[in-house]
């Protein structure tokens, strides 16, 4: 039961923040989001492809804010607040990506879903860096960085297999 508690909360996160980005492009017309989806995704606003290495630093960048976050004790509690950013600039892009014109068997064929897997495994790490209250252990254990590792490293085979469904399509 416990463990199907941190599962709806994560999946509650995550529709919040999707709706809400969804929400503020949609409530907010005459706001230019351009900057805010090329920081999420670049492919997302130009039809160029953007550098490696700047791509795999957006990915990245969750992951290490988290981390940070994660190291002090002051500021663990806002370690899922990182995961909540990502699932709101992934409503946010959606709907730019909607609302530009993309097509809707790509949107749902291709961007979707890896952007949804993407930002679960950012959910998935952040909650293994700074569990819910109520699963945290009485006594203190050494914590393991191999689990939230290895998350990341999960993150980064979605977005090569991204990249490479990209490419297939046309992008």
């Amino acid at each position: 039961m416990i463990r199907s508690l941190s599962f709806i909360q994560l999946f509650v996160i995550l529709t919040v923040g999707y709706t809400g980005g969804v929400l503020l492009y949609r409530s907010i017309p005459s706001a230019d989001f351009t900057l805010l989806v090329q920081l999420y995704d670049q492919r997302a606003v130009s039809d160029g492809s953007p550098s490696l290495v700047y791509q795999l630093l957006s990915v990245l960048s969750f992951y290490i804010v988290a981390a940070a976050l994660a190291l002090s004790g002051r500021t663990k509690w806002l370690v899922m607040m990182s995961g909540a950013l990502k699932s709101v600039l992934f409503g946010l892009s959606s709907a730019y990506l909607l609302a530009d014109g993309l097509k809707m068997t790509v949107y749902a064929g291709w961007w979707f879903p890896f952007q949804l897997a993407a930002t679960l495994l950012v959910f998935f790490c952040c909650w293994t860096l700074s569990p819910p209250f109520y699963l945290k252990q009485p006594k203190k254990k050494k914590f393991s960085w191999r689990v939230p590792v290895l998350f990341a490293a999960a993150g980064l085979i979605v977005f090569f297999a991204d990249k490479i469904v990209y490419k297939l399509t046309g992008g």
